[in-house]
């Protein structure tokens, strides 16, 4: 049962399952079917030697990596600085494949690779600049300047801009020439590697017979220091059982909590677990949702039998295993939470790791926020107010009653445009004492982190763009024109 959990793809499974996939952004790349299968080609002999490291880590770490690899061949060979913006054309029908093709063709390479893992992979900001092995805030730039270049030329706005792109490259490319290609060259490496294995054992059995031999009474072989192991699918299954709810905080007892699908014919799940990494910071641990199965059918639209398991890694070491089938409603609403608990755990390591410097360049976490019901009604924000900068942060949140997907936070810096347009609903009104709109069935909450001229630091935040409680008071609410609503779902929301 815990190999159906925990076994990772071989080489050449992970190349027939997402080599397509790999071979249609390469083509956005490049822009030519040879090209971009040289392009794959190419990563894939490179990455085969570490391919053994990267399925240990888990999808989300060779998703990752191959990506970045990608794209690090791609700018090896295209140096050249972006050309002058054509002027825009509104234009009456769709584009057409040579006009979006030469629109990307003026793009520099790094703007390039923004736009296409932006809109056509789905990618995040950090994400974008991981593949780059560039900050956020320059990732972040790239993006925005690409997206107004091709978007201003052919009078497209992002999404539409991004359905075209999907149907720039071939819908399902043929992987077979990659596979014929990373063969020989692996069975080539792997007598490389054995000949070089061989060579260094030899070396250490000749060092540790010549120490053996010296014969020193009071030589002490050192012990190794244990070092701690990551949970991971592979090695840390165990047998599930049922979990034991608790008011203590996760975190008091949990380092680390990882999900493991199972991928059988007999998985009911038939979506997928990106990225396949523990959540390990306190407060996104805390935000896991953890619930025994009961007799009540509260989520009576979602399937029913084995998909995932829930791994508990203990700050003593152990491992707990909770199997989906054992846990409320088949388990969605605790997959649900993880996923909602690593995205935001994204936000918190950017934080900690200081990659963030500026309020305005990244979204604070919101996990354990809490409305402050509580609190006066008196308006905050009094009409007028000016805001100097801001930034627009879409957090996902999951929809009772359907199947959780992974969806990374997504942050967008307001440029001079978008602060105009707050500024006019500013100068129209500001917040008063009345209740936000409650989107129904919302996946995501809107969150604008904004400063005053006068410095003062607001946060706006609301299930719909159309009004937002101030500083998180449900009975302070900020009303949105319907232009405003509209810029922010432009920002943030993506299909």
């Amino acid at each position: 049962m815990a190999e159906r959990f925990a076994e990772p793809p071989s080489f050449d499974e992970y190349v027939v399952a997402r080599g397509s996939d790999l071979l249609r952004t390469a083509w956005l790349l490049v822009g030519d079917d040879r090209a971009a299968e040289e392009l794959v080609r190419t990563t894939l002999r490179r990455s085969w030697p570490q391919w053994h490291r990267l399925s240990q880590v888990g999808a989300g770490s060779y998703d990752a990596e191959l990506r970045r690899a990608v794209v690090a061949g791609y700018l090896r060979h295209h140096h050249r600085r972006p050309g002058s913006a054509a002027p825009a054309t509104p234009q009456a029908d769709p584009p057409s494949r040579a006009d979006l093709l030469s629109a990307l063709s003026e793009l520099g390479p790094r703007e390039r690779v923004a736009l296409v893992l932006w809109t056509f992979d789905g990618l995040s900001d950090a994400q974008v600049a991981a593949a780059l092995d560039d900050v956020v805030a320059t990732a972040h730039r790239h993006r925005v300047h690409a997206l107004d270049r091709v978007g201003g030329r052919l009078g497209l706005d992002e999404d539409s801009l991004r359905s075209a792109l999907e149907l720039l490259p071939p819908p399902d490319p043929s992987v077979a020439g990659l596979l014929d290609q990373s063969r020989p060259y692996a069975a080539r490496w792997r007598g490389v590697r054995g000949w070089a294995f061989a060579a260094v054992a030899l070396v250490v059995a000749v060092a540790v017979g010549g120490l053996l031999a010296a014969g020193e009474p009071n030589r002490v072989t050192p012990v190794p220091s244990p070092t701690a192991t990551a949970v991971t699918c592979r090695t840390s299954a165990a047998t599930p059982v049922p979990p034991a709810v608790t008011a203590e905080p996760l975190s008091r007892t949990v380092a680390a909590v990882l999900v493991c699908a199972q991928t059988d014919e007999g998985s009911v799940w038939s979506g997928f677990l990106p990225p396949d990494a523990p959540v390990s910071a306190p407060l996104a641990v805390d935000a896991l949702v953890l619930a025994p199965r009961t007799a009540g059918a509260e989520c009576p639209a979602l399937p029913t039998g084995p998909a995932f398991r829930l791994l508990l890694q203990g700050i003593d070491g152990t491992v707990r295993a909770y199997a989906n089938e054992g846990l409320a409603c088949n388990g969605w609403p605790a997959l649900a939470s993880y996923y909602t608990a690593l995205a935001e755990q994204g936000v918190l390591d950017q934080r900690a790791a200081g990659s963030i410097d500026d309020i305005f360049l990244g979204c604070p976490s919101v996990l354990g926020r809490t409305t402050d019901a509580s609190g006066s009604a008196r308006p905050s924000l009094p009409r007028g107010t000016v805001l100097e900068a801001a930034t627009a942060c879409l957090h996902p949140r999951p929809v009772p009653g359907e199947l959780p997907k992974f969806r990374p936070v997504r942050a967008n810096v307001m440029g001079s445009p978008q602060l105009d347009q707050l500024n006019a609903d500013l100068r129209r009104s500001g917040s008063r004492a009345q209740t936000a709109t409650v989107c129904p069935a919302s996946g995501a909450l809107f969150v604008v982190e904004a400063r005053t001229f006068e410095g003062r630091l607001v946060e706006l935040s609301g299930s719909c763009p159309d009004s937002l409680s101030v500083d998180w008071r449900p009975r302070d609410t900020w009303a949105l024109s319907d232009q405003t609503g509209d810029m922010l779902r432009s920002l943030l929301v993506a299909r």
